[in-house]
């Protein structure tokens, strides 16, 4: 049976879950394969440049272009073609292996070139036409801005620096195709926190929030694998230098030139220099050549389009950092997000932050004996509603009562730890102190109507024996519970978790727009339990919407089409009446066994028809922006291997939920 991870060393896992806006796709190192066209046409405006892509090149061959209209476009010796005027030309390539007499010709490009419209934007998104001098056919437009385009052939490494300690920089003639590349020399302090190697400063060439491709080539004189990794300000280590992995790794074999694709996510906002390195996992020296960055639009909305009409919300995890260092990524596929740490308990209670008077504006209950009163930072979630706002997301609120991530101190006599635990007359009052103020602050907030429409009031409650004994909770609420399978499924401190939380709503005249949920992983192991708890929340009058499952899946575990086991549990929830969200999506394939993808397509297609058969289904939420920056990283389970860098299970998951729906 799979068990969620409990998730200890907080601030470590959020250092490391700052993966860069960045995103690697590993290719393979040139091989026997015959070398193979892949570009066929190039359609482009007057000014803009494009790259004639070759497979499987051999590093013992030579690559020729030729143009037959070099009125229309030119090519230089790497295959980049720069469109002069509108026509059409076509351009001939051939491959000439070293000692060879005879070329091998292995096809042509059809080049068909417009002409850029005054003050309109090139297919890269530079801007054409706006210079003052009057264009004629016979001007091309200026090439697109803010973007990185180095062969060395000048010898200039000005923009680069050597990053890790005793690393040093220089010129090479070793290059790719030809005579110029960077090397990295000296790597012998390396280490697996920072890396080393050459840095080279985007700063200057890039604009905040925007997507840029990136090609570049790199070789090791030893076998390795490549990462490119990205530090902010000016080095030197300490926690807001630590730099973080750009995406996937790349094999590289000893000696040989492999090719790296890459999309780069800017952040929404530059502070201060951002440079990107080229790190590799052994000591040796490194190689890099033709590195080129262009602003590009890489993915439209059509994946928040269609499950917007599908189940209303579809979300993603984010940490407020995240939020806002990836705002185009998430507001392109998303309308919903849930902060994976920064509204729970643990964040918001203190143990230095108790007040001896009642702070100022809290909502004190009757039942509350205490005579200290802890003051709840709410910075962090009014940053949140701010920015969700401002982005044009909703939020699902994440969670008020929670055994796993409430501080000690909340249990303790006089809130101190060093005390043993209170009693639950006292818990009776602290418990109403905090679920009110939560809510009254947010929900008097700026916007924080606007953004916040469902609430995770109660979170795990049948799975709070996983850390080996009982919750604190039920410490204080039920002292004569023995074992797990002792526990209440009616909880007297959930229902009444529910019951404040609802009478809030009814105060704040939100009970139509905002729905509270209980939330929990493997629902299909504990179903019934869930429906005795809910109907017993519900006895008086339906104050818990429904429930959330977080559907933390396996390839192998549990069966996700129709008839299997999470079918079946969304069939006996509807047959409830209740509404489900499915709230922490990821699908994990530790051993690679390629199962991922049709795991996927089958849960995806039981969603939909469930959905389309009456099912409550109004919400997907995928846990993680992309598998380098999830909780379960190494077993891969997300859509985007990394940031803008979509898996092929992603476009299959598009079409699996288009095919249901449209039955």
């Amino acid at each position: 049976m799979l068990r969620r991870m409990i998730k200890t060393a907080a601030a470590i896992v959020l250092i490391l879950s700052m993966t860069a806006g960045t995103v690697i796709v590993k290719t393979d190192v040139y091989s026997a394969k015959k070398a193979k066209l892949v570009t066929k046409n190039l359609k482009m405006n007057e000014g803009q440049k494009k790259q004639i892509v070759i497979k499987n090149k051999s590093s013992k061959a030579k690559y020729s272009y030729t143009v037959k209209n070099k009125k229309i476009a030119k090519v230089n010796k790497k295959g980049k073609v720069t469109a002069i005027k509108k026509g059409s030309s076509k351009i001939t390539v051939k491959e000439t292996q070293k000692g060879a007499k005879k070329s091998r010709k292995l096809g042509t490009v059809k080049v068909i070139v417009k002409k850029a419209e005054k003050g309109g934007k090139t297919e890269n998104g530079g801007q054409a036409g706006t210079s003052d001098t009057p264009k004629t056919e016979n001007t091309p437009a200026p090439a697109p801005t803010n973007c990185v385009d180095i062969d060395f052939a000048d010898g200039n490494i000005s923009k680069f620096s050597a990053e890790g300690d005793g690393v040093k920089i220089e010129l090479s003639q070793n290059g790719y195709n030809d005579n110029a590349c960077i090397k990295a020399t000296n790597r012998a302090g390396r280490n697996d926190w920072f890396g080393c190697g050459m840095a080279l400063d985007i700063t200057d060439a890039i604009k905040p929030g925007k997507t840029y491709k990136l090609t570049c080539y790199v070789k090791c004189d030893a076998d390795a694998t490549m990462t490119i990794r990205s530090i902010s300000g000016s080095g030197g280590g300490g926690f807001f230098n630590f730099p973080t992995q750009v995406g996937e790794t790349v094999d590289v074999k000893a000696g040989q030139w492999t090719r790296m694709e890459a999309v780069y996510l800017s952040p929404d906002t530059i502070n201060g220099k951002i440079r990107l390195y080229w790190d590799a996992s052994n000591t040796s020296d490194i190689y890099l050549d033709s590195i080129q960055m262009i602003e590009s639009v890489v993915l439209d909305n059509t994946f928040k389009s269609l499950f917007t009409d599908i189940f209303g919300h579809v979300g993603v995890c984010n940490t407020y950092t995240q939020m806002r260092d990836y705002k185009g990524f998430t507001t392109t596929l998303y309308n919903s997000v849930t902060m994976e740490n920064e509204t729970k308990p643990l964040s918001l209670l203190n143990a230095r932050n108790i007040s001896d008077t009642p702070p100022e504006g809290y909502v004190i209950p009757d039942n509350y004996i205490d005579v200290r009163y802890p003051v709840i930072d709410f910075s962090t979630i009014d940053n949140v509603i701010n920015t969700a706002y401002e982005y044009g997301l909703s939020i699902r609120f994440h969670v008020l009562v929670w055994h796993s991530q409430t501080p000690e101190f909340f249990f303790k006599r006089g809130y101190d730890e060093a005390n043993g635990y209170t009693s639950k007359a006292y818990m009776e009052g602290r418990l109403e102190y905090y679920i009110r103020n939560v809510m009254e602050h947010i929900y008097k907030t700026p916007h924080g109507k606007d953004v916040v429409y469902c609430i995770d009031v109660a979170n795990e409650y049948f799975h709070n024996y996983d850390q080996g004994s009982k919750s604190v909770w039920n410490q204080i609420y039920y002292p004569n519970e023995k074992s797990e399978s002792d526990r209440t499924n009616k909880p007297e401190y959930i229902k009444k978790a529910f019951q404040i939380a609802y009478d809030e709503l009814e105060k704040l005249g939100l009970t139509g727009s905002v729905k509270l949920f209980y939330n929990d992983y493997n629902t299909y192991e504990v179903t019934d339990d869930i429906i005795t708890m809910i109907n017993y929340i519900n006895e008086e009058k339906k104050i818990c919407a429904g429930v959330g499952m977080q559907s933390h899946l396996d390839v192998d575990y549990p069966s996700p089409g129709l008839g299997g086991k999470i079918s079946d549990t969304i069939d006996a929830f509807t047959a409830q009446g209740y509404e489900i969200q499915i709230t922490e999506l990821d699908v994990t394939d530790y051993d690679n066994s390629g199962k991922q993808l049709k795991y996927y397509t089958d849960l995806i297609n039981m969603l939909v028809t469930k959905k389309k058969n009456g099912s409550n289904i109004t919400g997907l939420t995928f846990w993680g922006l992309c598998d380098s920056n999830s909780w379960r990283r190494s077993g891969k389970p997300l859509l985007f291997s990394a940031v803008f860098s979509p898996k092929p299970v992603f476009y299959e998951f598009i079409e699996a939920a288009k095919a249901a729906w449209n039955k």
